[in-house]
């Protein structure tokens, strides 16, 4: 993609994040069952700012728009994924091997939690739920890859930073 389009799309996200509320998308995210601590970094975020030639890109109120519209359209394998993430890190309280075990035991959980969530966001959406878990895993990496792709494609737009 060129440089023009990416910074003409990028500022369609800019007007499109402009009709967010930073109250009500942290109470959204809140809502959803985030931790605190969660919620907060993503409060940080709101105000992050780059700049791209003459035009000032709030950055961080387009990766929260990525983000709110992601969760609303997968919401339970957004909340598998917290999920998962919350159950692994707990294996760190298990004395001696938690600390070893807690990478492994994250990535298991947060991968169960979401297949599942994506399962049941699939049958409310009714669309088909076959017997493939790879097939479904493929479906769940393509969906947050293309996620960080749109936050990327914005991000890397050769940022000068004043």
């Amino acid at each position: 993609m060129d440089k023009n389009k990416a910074l003409f799309e990028a500022m369609a996200l800019q007007a499109e994040a402009s009709g967010l509320d930073r109250v009500e998308t942290m109470a959204y995210f809140s809502n959803q069952g985030l931790p605190l601590e969660v919620v907060t970094r993503m409060d940080s975020l709101w105000d992050q700012t780059v700049k791209v030639g003459e035009v000032i890109l709030n950055i961080g109120k387009i990766i929260l728009l990525k983000l709110v519209q992601f969760v609303r359209a997968n919401p339970n394998m957004a909340i598998g994924f917290a999920i998962g993430l919350a159950l692994g890190m707990l294996t760190n309280a298990v004395p001696y091997i938690g600390p070893i075990i807690a990478p492994i035991m994250t990535f298991l959980l947060t991968a169960m939690t979401a297949l599942r969530g994506h399962r049941l966001d699939k049958v409310l959406r009714g669309e088909y739920v076959g017997d493939s878990i790879i097939e479904d895993l493929i479906t769940i990496t393509k969906q947050f890859w293309s996620l960080l792709w749109d936050i990327l494609n914005v991000i890397v737009i050769e940022p000068v930073r004043p």
